[in-house]
């Protein structure tokens, strides 16, 4: 039976112990025939009802007119894109010459830079530490307080690498306009409001994601794995193929639980069996321990632990080890070795899965 076959380690799905029901799709017929009810009948236009669409043609053309950017607002948002350039590009000379000599800056911990020499050395220290970085501005709202004055809030990510969890930071720009020149008076960052911090915590998988394979004596899996739903979950889906035939198939969702403060993971597979478990690092032998419980297709409770170690940006091992189907130990499997489907370029990762998070 299948079943046991994949739960016994015989077809390999690089750790994932169940695979996952696929979600039903109507017929292109059936489908053709839903919309087909669902569009409206068309009817006769009436005196009342040009009226009324040249009142929504003019509400709408007022609202649009309302939205157009200011001036202001426009020359702003050209001082954060060159303000980004020269970010990314490491140079810290050039972000400071868009601060005006005097501009302070405080940071997310309340740190105070003063004058633009002082937040120049504090970027050239950055950016020796943090080559690389990239960073996203996203503005909230910019008002003109007076001429030649205006605030900006919003918030920006900087992103240092797989190897380092994003930062995030809400900010209150003030900008004056000094002979002729948009110029940054003062900055002050915080912390995000409500911040969640789902897909900081997932970067520490961050390695898995791509398309890899497994070739046994008998059987291929191939799985892939890519971020879901803003970045808030790893989804990796999996094929088992036997004698050339698709034998199974699945997910397993991952993703921060933050109730137990660990990262879980949901198993489902195409039998109808499904599983789940929690991820811990185990530092002592650099790997990630994953151990899942479920139940398969026929009903039977089952149990293992699975160990990935990752070698380099192409290559993990695997193993599942203390495996029990209904009570029953069954024998650890090989150290399976894993690889990406290509040799094309891969994020680099760092050994340390766990290093700190941004600034």
């Amino acid at each position: 039976m299948i079943s046991k076959l994949f739960l016994s380690g015989t077809a390999l799905v690089g750790g994932v112990l169940f695979a996952a029901a696929v979600d039903e799709v109507a017929p292109p017929q059936q489908l053709q025939k839903i919309k087909t009810s669902a569009m409206p009948k068309e009817h006769s236009a009436t005196p009342a009802d040009d009226a009324q669409k040249l009142a929504e043609e003019e509400a709408e053309s007022a609202e649009t007119a309302e939205r157009r950017i200011s001036p202001d607002e426009e020359a702003i948002r050209l001082v954060d894109d060159s303000f980004v350039k020269a970010y990314e590009a490491g140079n810290a000379m050039a972000v400071a010459e868009h601060f005006t000599t005097d501009a302070e800056y405080v940071d997310e911990t309340g740190t105070v830079f003063e004058g633009r020499a002082a937040i120049e050395a504090s970027m050239k220290e950055f950016f020796e530490e943090s080559p690389a970085c990239k960073l996203q501005i996203s503005a909230e709202s910019i008002r003109t307080i007076s001429p030649g004055v205006v605030v900006q809030d919003g918030s920006t990510l900087i992103t240092r690498g797989e190897e380092s969890a994003p930062c995030e930071c809400q900010y209150t720009t003030v900008y004056v306009k000094v002979d002729g020149k948009w110029l940054i008076a003062s900055v002050r960052d915080s912390a995000p409001r409500d911040l969640r911090e789902h897909s900081v915590h997932l970067q520490q998988l961050g390695w898995l994601k791509g398309d890899w394979i497994d070739e046994g004596d008998d059987s291929i899996v191939n799985f892939s794995c890519e971020a879901a739903d803003n970045g808030n979950f790893l989804m990796r889906k999996f094929t088992i193929v036997i004698g050339g035939e698709e034998a199974m198939s699945g997910t397993q969702r991952i993703g921060w639980d933050p109730l137990t403060g660990k990262l879980r993971t949901w198993i489902f597979d195409s039998e109808g069996g499904y599983g789940e478990g929690l991820w811990h690092r185990d530092e002592e032998n650099d790997r990630w321990v994953l151990k899942t419980t479920g139940v398969t297709a026929d009903g039977e409770t089952a149990s293992s632990t699975s160990l990935y170690t990752f070698v380099n940006d192409h290559t993990m091992t695997w193993q599942s080890v203390d495996h029990e189907i209904t009570g029953v130990q069954q024998p650890d499997s090989d150290i399976i070795t894993i690889v990406r489907h290509s040799a094309g370029p891969a994020p680099a990762i760092a050994a340390d899965q766990n290093a700190p998070a941004g600034r």
